[in-house]
C-alpha cells in the first residue's frame, strides 16, 4: 500500500501540475475578479519554479555535505533508479540521474571500492524488468570482474534498498565487520543514509561538495524549463523522507 502511495504522491507533488491546475481555474472559473486571481497566483508559481537561482539554494540547503572518507572501502553500494523502464539488456536507456553509476565506476577504477553491491529492482507497479541485473551486465561490459559485483534485485523503494542490502551483506560477512559506501545522486542521499542508519549498517556517504555555483544574468532573470522537472524531483525527495519518518522507516 505504501508503495502505491508514494507513486501517487510522485504525480502530486509535481509543481507543473500545480501550475497547469491553477490555470485551468483562470479560465473556468465564470468570476472574472477570481480568473485574475488564480492566473496571477499560476503566473507567479511557473516564475518561482522555473528559477535556477532559488532551486539551487533550497538544493543545497537539502543536500548532505560530508569530506570525510576512508582511504578504501569493502564495499560500494550503488543504488538503483537510474535506467529507463523500457530498458533491456541490449539497450539500456539511462536517464539524467546516472551520475551514481559513473561515481561508482569511478571509485572501483581508482581502488576506492573493492567490490558493488547493487541494489534495486525496478520501483514500478507495471515493470518486472530487474534493473541491478541490467546495470551488473552494463558494469561487466566496461571492464569490471563479474566476481566483483553482487545483485540484489528484489527491493523496491530505498527502504527496501537498506533490508534487502543488510541481508546480503550479513549472509557474506555474519561479523558486520565490513566498510561501506552509499552511491546515489545527492538530492537522494539523506533519505538512503537515515534508511542505512534504521538497520544498523554503518555506510558513509559518497558525496562530491559541490563548487562555487555562478550564475550570469539568464540564469537569474529567464526561467528554466528543466528547473520545473528538477523541482519534481527534489520536492518527491523532500516529502518522501519525512513520509519515512511517519512510517518508522528511518
Amino acid at each position: 500500500m505504501f508503495f502505491i502511495l508514494s507513486k501517487i504522491l510522485s504525480f502530486l507533488v509535481d509543481p507543473f501540475i500545480w501550475v497547469i491546475i491553477i490555470f485551468s481555474l483562470s479560465i473556468l472559473i465564470k468570476k472574472t475578479y477570481k480568473r485574475k486571481y488564480y492566473f496571477f497566483i499560476g503566473f507567479g508559481l511557473l516564475l518561482l519554479f522555473s528559477n535556477t537561482v532559488i532551486y539551487t539554494i533550497v538544493e543545497e540547503k537539502w543536500n548532505i555535505k560530508s569530506d570525510e572518507f576512508e582511504e578504501y572501502y569493502d564495499y560500494g553500494i550503488l543504488l538503483g533508479g537510474m535506467i529507463g523502464l523500457n530498458s533491456t539488456s541490449d539497450n539500456i536507456q539511462f536517464l539524467k540521474n546516472n551520475d551514481r553509476l559513473l561515481n561508482t565506476i569511478e571509485l572501483y577504477k581508482t581502488g576506492r571500492i573493492k567490490k558493488i553491491l547493487i541494489t534495486g529492482a525496478s520501483g514500478s507497479l507495471t515493470s518486472n524488468m530487474k534493473e541491478s541485473q541490467l546495470l551488473k551486465k552494463f558494469l561487466i561490459s566496461v571492464g569490471i570482474s563479474k566476481k566483483k559485483i553482487i545483485v540484489e534485485d528484489k527491493s523496491m523503494n530505498t527502504h527496501e534498498n537498506a533490508i534487502y542490502s543488510k541481508k546480503v551483506i550479513n549472509q557474506l560477512h555474519p561479523d558486520n565487520n565490513v566498510r561501506c559506501l552509499a552511491i546515489t545522486s545527492s538530492y537522494h542521499m539523506r533519505r538512503t543514509i537515515a534508511c542505512f542508519d534504521k538497520t544498523y549498517i554503518k555506510v558513509d556517504p559518497y558525496v562530491k561538495n559541490p563548487s562555487i555555483k555562478h550564475f550570469d544574468l539568464e540564469n537569474i532573470i529567464v526561467p528554466q524549463s528543466h528547473i520545473l522537472f528538477k523541482w519534481k524531483i527534489l520536492l518527491h525527495e523532500i516529502i518522501g523522507y519525512f513520509a519515512y519518518k511517519v512510517m518508522g522507516y528511518i
